[in-house]
């Protein structure tokens, strides 16, 4: 089963600028860009990008699908894809590579920048959290979550922090709950009743429902309607790399842009649906459903993906939960010029 790759959401600004600059796990190339030291492509036209997860989600296969349409060419960049076994792994630096951008969760990039780290938000693949909550049968509600088992990552998680902003929702407490740690196969723990509740991609959701149709397991709440203020993730960068490679950066942006507009029309679902088979191994039935979802809920951005109501709740979140003391400014966790540039080439191309 895939991996949903939950990030630690507590990670220190150190681990971020790590997750920047040292990235493992397999990878592939696009647009004949290399790897190199001294963070990501040493050609000031490549721009080597880690993506979370392996296989992929479908949330994450915007750059995959640039690749495919040859959007990356036509916005004359190189682009390398470094794909990751989990944005903890990153973290953690348990793998050596190297990249100039990286996917992070928004509650990954708050902690960092309030811990001191020079980093920058600038687009993203998916503002809202596209997860949902799988439970047995036998939960039907919020209420029903007292004294159930909730799957996470680890505590202080990018899972950890949703749980609690659905549970608290209805009066709950964390005493009122039992976590069980599982990072990457909350999945499996639902399928063998280690785990009464986990926290899925919307694929994954209809994957282990598809799969698994005897199971007593169904789609509790899709967790994008109950915190729609909550920003999941994007592409951040450290302000050196930024300041270096500007100029590919609006490229890689300006190409995302092309890829999410592809992506969102459903004329073009079917060469989509192919780039995302590849990608995630998940069956077709359970990617067009995904599609659909996608659309209909309109999950894809429509600006730079970093809204700033969206992104202070998230910040103000971390002060509750205790991640950081003081929330970041806006300014200080994105930068939109470089959306805004982007934005212009795709309307002058």
């Amino acid at each position: 089963m895939a991996k949903h790759g939950a990030v630690q959401a507590g990670a220190t600004g150190a681990a971020l600028v790590l997750l920047l600059t040292a990235c493992g796990g397999s990878s592939d190339s696009s647009g004949g860009g290399g790897g190199g030291g001294g963070g990501g492509g040493e050609d000031s036209n490549t721009v080597v990008v880690s993506m979370p997860v392996i296989p992929p989600n479908f949330v994450h296969i915007m750059p995959w699908v640039a690749q495919a349409q040859g959007f990356y060419e036509d916005f004359d960049v190189d682009v390398e894809i470094v794909s990751l076994d989990s944005g903890v792994t990153a973290l953690r630096g348990a793998e050596a590579g190297s990249a100039d951008v990286a996917a992070v969760p928004t509650p990954t990039l708050i902690n960092a920048v309030g811990s001191g780290s020079d980093v920058k938000g600038f687009y993203t693949y998916s503002p809202g959290v596209e997860v949902a909550l799988v439970a047995n049968e036998d939960i039907k509600s919020c209420e029903d979550l007292r004294g159930k088992r909730l799957a996470i990552d680890e505590v202080g998680g990018f899972a950890d922090a949703l749980f609690t902003q659905y549970y608290t929702s209805c009066g709950l407490t964390k005493e009122d709950v039992e976590y069980v740690s599982f990072p990457g196969a909350e999945d499996d723990a639902l399928v063998n009743e280690q785990a009464d509740v986990g926290l899925l991609h919307i694929d994954e959701a209809l994957a282990i429902l598809e799969e698994f149709p005897d199971a007593p397991l169904h789609n509790l709440v899709n967790l994008w309607e109950v915190v729609p203020d909550w920003h999941y993730a994007g592409y951040a960068a450290p302000q050196e790399i930024i300041d270096r490679k500007r100029d590919a950066l609006v490229k890689f942006v300006a190409a995302n842009i092309a890829a999410k507009d592809f992506m969102s029309d459903p004329a073009n679902k079917e060469t989509v649906l192919d780039v995302a088979e590849e990608q995630t191994g998940l069956s077709r039935e359970v990617l067009d459903e995904t599609f659909d979802i996608f659309l209909q809920d309109e999950i894809y951005p429509t600006d730079n993906g970093y809204p700033q109501q969206m992104v202070d709740f998230t910040a103000e979140q971390q002060v509750v939960v205790g991640n950081v003391e003081e929330a970041p400014a806006y300014e200080d966790l994105v930068d939109p010029s470089i959306y805004e540039d982007a934005l212009a080439l795709v309307e002058k191309q």
